[in-house]
Order: C-alpha cells, then sequence, then structure tokens
C-alpha cells in the first residue's frame, strides 16, 4: 500500500514562492514614479540654485560697477584746494592745442562721448558704445615742506618723510590761488628736492620748470605763489567704457576703466576689468539749472563752436547698464543664449559742481 504524504503550506512555503508579474510590474511603476519625482525636485532645486546664482552674478556685477564709477563721478574736476582757483596745466601734451589726449585734459574734466568716437588707448573697446571720461585731484597727506625763491624755479621737497611720490608721478600741486598739473623728477644729487621734469628722460614731461601761472611757449613765466604746506596730490585721469573681454562663453562683454598710472617713471595707461556680463552701457547728463538729461550729442550741439564750455556745466550723470548673468540656459527666453538680464539707472552727482 503506497502512502501519500501531504505537506502542509506554512508561511515559509508561501513566502518562498516570489512575486507574482503583477505584482512586479506594480512596484515597477511605484519605483518609476519615486525615482521620477526625486529627479524632478532635484532638477527643480539645480535649476533654482542656477537661477539664484545668476541673479546674484548679475546683481554683484551691478553693485561694484556703480559704486565705482559713481565714486570717479563724484570726485570729477575736484581741486583739492578749491574749485574756484586757477589751474595751470604744463603737461606737453597739455598744452597740444585740438589734440591733447583725454587723460591729460582739464579742461575735459567731465566729458561724454558717443559711439562714433573711440576711445585712444584702449584696443578692446566695443564699437559704437558710449564712455565717459573723468580727471580729479586726489587729495593726500602730502605737502611742501620746503619751496625755493629764487625766480622761475620749481625746487621743492616733500613731506612727510617716506611718502609713496617716485620719478614720473602726474602731480597736482596747489594752494588757495593756484593749482599746478606737472610731472615731477627727483633733482639728481638734490638731497630729495622735487624739480618740473622738462628733459626726455620720462613721459609724457614738462613744457617748463616752472610751476608758476603762464602759457607755454608765451614769454613770462612767473614765480607760482607757492609755499611750505602747499597742498600735493595726485591727478586721477580714468575713462569708463564697455570692452571685450575675450570670453564668448560668458558672453564676451566687460565694463571696464582705464586709468593713467606710473609705469617706471612713464605715465601709462592700466586697463582695469571692472563687471563681467555687461552688455549695454550708456550716459546722459544733465546742465546746471535745467532738469532734463541729455546724451553727449544734445550737450555738444549746445555750442558747436566750443562744446568745452558746455561740458563745463554738467553737473550730474545718469549712468545704464544691461547686464547678464555668465551661466547660460537660466531663463525661458531663447535671446542672449538664455541668459537671466535685468537693466539698472542711477544718477550720481558730480560734488565739485553746484546742482
Amino acid at each position: 500500500m503506497s502512502r501519500k504524504f501531504i505537506r502542509p503550506i506554512t508561511a515559509f512555503n508561501f513566502r518562498s514562492r516570489g512575486l507574482a508579474l503583477v505584482e512586479l510590474m506594480i512596484s515597477l511603476v511605484l519605483g518609476l514614479v519615486i525615482i521620477g519625482a526625486v529627479t524632478g525636485i532635484m532638477l527643480s532645486n539645480m535649476q533654482g540654485f542656477r537661477t539664484t546664482r545668476g541673479l546674484s552674478q548679475v546683481q554683484d556685477a551691478a553693485r561694484v560697477g556703480f559704486e565705482l564709477l559713481a565714486r570717479d563721478i563724484r570726485q570729477a574736476g575736484n581741486v583739492p584746494c578749491g574749485n574756484d582757483i586757477t589751474i595751470v596745466n604744463i603737461l606737453n601734451p597739455a598744452n597740444d592745442v585740438g589734440t591733447t589726449p583725454w587723460q591729460y585734459d582739464w579742461d575735459n574734466a567731465v566729458k561724454g562721448f558717443d559711439g562714433d568716437t573711440a576711445l585712444s588707448g584702449v584696443t578692446n573697446q566695443i564699437a559704437g558704445t558710449e564712455w565717459l571720461v573723468m580727471l580729479s585731484g586726489q587729495a593726500s597727506n602730502t605737502y611742501m615742506t620746503e619751496y625755493s625763491s629764487a625766480a622761475n624755479s620749481a625746487d621743492f621737497v616733500a613731506g612727510p618723510a617716506g611718502n609713496s611720490l617716485e620719478d614720473g608721478d602726474i602731480l597736482f600741486a596747489c594752494n588757495e590761488k593756484l593749482g599746478t598739473i606737472f610731472q615731477m623728477e627727483y633733482e639728481a644729487g638734490g638731497a630729495g628736492k622735487i624739480v618740473s621734469n622738462t628733459d626726455a628722460s620720462l613721459e609724457p614731461g614738462n613744457c617748463s620748470g616752472n610751476l608758476g601761472e603762464f602759457t607755454c611757449g608765451v614769454a613770462g613765466e612767473v614765480q607760482a605763489p607757492y609755499a611750505p604746506n602747499t597742498v600735493i596730490a595726485q591727478l586721477s585721469s580714468t575713462a569708463w567704457y564697455l570692452g571685450d573681454n575675450g570670453r564668448p562663453e560668458e558672453g564676451g562683454r566687460s565694463l571696464y576703466m582705464v586709468r593713467l598710472v606710473n609705469n617706471a617713471g612713464n605715465a601709462v595707461l592700466n586697463r582695469i576689468e571692472i563687471a563681467s556680463g555687461v552688455t549695454e552701457l550708456t550716459f546722459r547728463y544733465r546742465l546746471v539749472d535745467t532738469a532734463d538729461f541729455v546724451d553727449s550729442d544734445a550737450i555738444n550741439d549746445i555750442n558747436p563752436s566750443n562744446p568745452d564750455e558746455v561740458w563745463a556745466d554738467v553737473n550730474a550723470i545718469e549712468v545704464s547698464m544691461t547686464l547678464f548673468s555668465q551661466d547660460q540656459n537660466i531663463s525661458t527666453s531663447n535671446l542672449d543664449e538664455g541668459r537671466l538680464g535685468r537693466s539698472f539707472t542711477s544718477v550720481v552727482a558730480v560734488r565739485s559742481r553746484s546742482l
């Protein structure tokens, strides 16, 4: 007789049977839903981070650009000893009538140029864009401790001891009556005496060794009415413009400043990138006793025969910038490769000129 044994189904045996096809498909679907949700959240967070970073890039560039540019605008035309004194500029280029380079042209301490005029001294300016020039005297704690009383002499000693003056510096000496812009040079064997550079060893040089009130090339030089404690300042010459930064993957344009500096005794222009992503830069100007801001062409058209006189009455400047983020594919716009863009406008007053 054969015996049949029936094996009872236990919980262990039931679990070992595996998943049915329907159960497996449901599990896969649920897993895909969870993975998709997590992926969506991750992508959303990444996009949010990129958007925030792009906006931060734009805001930081705007803040730095406006702060530094506004500082130069506020100081434009400033004379440490007062803005109503006579200014004599004896730098050689400043006496080339009609061809004075912008960095030496004190008569145009504030002047704007449209896109039809190229900025001399730089090679990366974006064609057709505006630029702005500003000159000022930067006050310091340097002053004359000794000044020669000999006729037609410009010898002096600057203090305090250990000051930072160097051969080739473009200086601004002034008192309550007169100011003189000149290039300094230490006198050979002169125990720290400074003279007005008239030799060919340094550029740009001066047209005279005298600091007094006169016209270069015209007889009648007089002794400058300076004395100990006369203020010695550095001449600041800057131009702001839109330039090619050589990085097309970031948009290719930046806000630049070019500044007059001393390079081994010679005055040269030093280009500085201030803020990347600036794609548009425009200036508008307000004149004394007016309310409207106008462009540079309108300023020049007021007195075409002598526009410099009109520029001397500019007392406030409106600056407008359009900036884009360095990162691409942030915004939904197909323009500018999906970069996030913003436009900003600010008005800055020229402190040395009444509002």
